[in-house]
């Protein structure tokens, strides 16, 4: 028994630990691809864009139908001929003598009023039959076709490529942003800590005559308004973790902190090199899909000016009713379909096509401008981000020895209460503002590679 209790109590500790120890970006970033619903409707989409060319692509393949009938008629069908009209040709003959004319009399008296009829197909019958066609030419509709079916199946990758592009912005957003709230928490709780210390300091001071009540008041009020903000970060702190909670998709994993810090990189490309990297982003190259999508609708509309052959073949499994001299089983042959004139309405499409492949490129272009433009953007706000932490290095160097000759001062009365409060103030300000532009920084980095498409980068630049 002592022994299973101090295994529980090992095993607590060890998957305390391990908790407790967190979650890496890294590590984290699987999870969060494999949670998310985004991502898992584009790849069902991919998917079905690939079966889809698939389907397409049978177009090579014959066809081979099975088809049966029965059928009703309302009478059967039958050849008739009267012997009458037979007959008249041997009118002079039979009218030579009285003997042939009473003959000729006897013939027409026993058929003139008859007819004689064979039947050709019974009114009931039915087939049971195997109808194969293999087109052998169809004006290149398949070859275009099969085409299209490609670059479907590409802008599927693609859109499964964008959804984890737009899940790892959004990761990072979250991630970051859950340790720089946490690290804020850290900064207005020393904050608070600093002010309630002073404000202690000041009471004592009261008492032995030195401050003033205007001391006490003051101070009071900064100590309250920086236990506010505490509490006021720690909420945010709580949203965030709650953020980080439903991404990641796993409730055992809620109380998980972030062990990856808020960096800036020592080295980053030139904003040319964003440019360069760009050119196979994923957005831009499913526009160019859609163009070859384009062109390819054009040639399959010009098509339609061909015509279609093929083979066919059918045979007769079963029948009813049906003679074989009247319907052969086996029939093999060629069919041709040419449409010679439909209203022009093969212009028309021809016409709209070009419109959609003018579009296309028109819309091409407009996205490589406006990803320049986002690329731009999002690099001068790095860059003010890293100049904006190294300016902030200094000035926090500055504010801390700031807070600790103001407070030596105040001991000595060579300062007032409220001297202090400003560079406690002052000091925690700087310190927020640094892990803003920390995260300004890995957040415009982020976007710079979603934009790109390459976000391996940024994992291989964390290190």
């Amino acid at each position: 028994m002592l022994k299973s209790f101090r295994f529980f109590i090992l095993f607590v500790i060890f998957f305390g630990s391990v908790h407790s120890q967190g979650i890496t970006f890294s590590e984290s970033m699987a999870r969060v691809y494999d949670a998310s619903q985004s991502v898992l409707i584009a790849e069902k989409q991919s998917e079905r864009a690939s079966v889809l060319r698939k389907e397409i692509s049978a177009m090579w393949y014959p066809t081979l139908t099975a088809t049966g009938s029965y059928t009703y008629m309302s009478n059967d069908i039958e050849v008739r001929q009267e012997y009458s009209s037979l007959l008249t040709p041997f009118n002079s003959f039979f009218d030579k003598n009285f003997i042939t004319q009473e003959l000729g009399n006897i013939i027409y008296n026993f058929l003139g009023d008859k007819t004689f009829t064979v039947k050709i197909q019974d009114q009931n019958w039915a087939t049971a039959d195997l109808v194969l066609l293999y087109p052998i030419f169809m004006g290149g509709k398949r070859l275009y076709t099969q085409a299209i079916g490609k670059e479907i199946e590409t802008i599927g990758v693609l859109g499964e490529e964008q959804a984890r592009l737009s899940v790892f912005l959004s990761w990072v957003e979250v991630y970051y942003g859950y340790q720089l709230s946490r690290e804020s928490v850290e900064v207005r709780k020393a904050k608070y800590e600093s002010l309630k210390g002073h404000y202690n300091q000041v009471l004592q001071f009261q008492r032995n005559g030195v401050a003033t009540d205007m001391d006490c008041l003051l101070t009071k009020v900064a100590m309250d308004e920086a236990e506010r903000e505490w509490k006021e970060a720690e909420n945010t702190s709580q949203a965030m973790q709650y953020a980080l909670c439903r991404m990641l998709g796993n409730d055992s994993l809620c109380g998980a902190v972030p062990l990856s810090p808020l960096f800036v990189c020592e080295h980053i490309p030139s904003k040319e090199w964003f440019l360069d990297l760009s050119s196979q982003s994923p957005m831009l190259a499913t526009l160019q899909a859609k163009s070859v999508i384009s062109e390819k609708n054009k040639n399959l509309a010009i098509s339609e000016y061909f015509p279609n052959v093929a083979v066919f073949g059918k045979q007769t499994v079963a029948s009813y009713n049906v003679s074989e001299n009247l319907m052969p089983r086996t029939l093999v042959g060629v069919t041709a379909t040419w449409n010679i004139f439909d209203g022009l309405a093969r212009e028309r499409r021809i016409k709209q096509r070009k419109l959609e492949i003018e579009v296309s490129e028109s819309q091409h272009k407009e996205a490589e401008r406006q990803l320049a433009v986002a690329i731009s953007n999002a690099y001068y706000s790095l860059e003010n981000a890293a100049t904006t932490v190294k300016a902030l290095d200094s000035t926090l160097v500055m504010t801390q020895e700031l807070v600790r000759t103001r407070e030596v001062a105040y001991k000595e009365g060579m300062a007032t209460a409220a001297d202090v409060v400003d560079a406690q103030t002052t000091n925690a300000r700087i310190s927020l503002l640094k892990l803003a532009a920390y995260y300004q920084y890995d957040l415009m980095l982020a976007t710079l590679l979603s934009l790109c498409g390459e976000t391996g980068y940024f994992e291989k630049w964390n290190k």
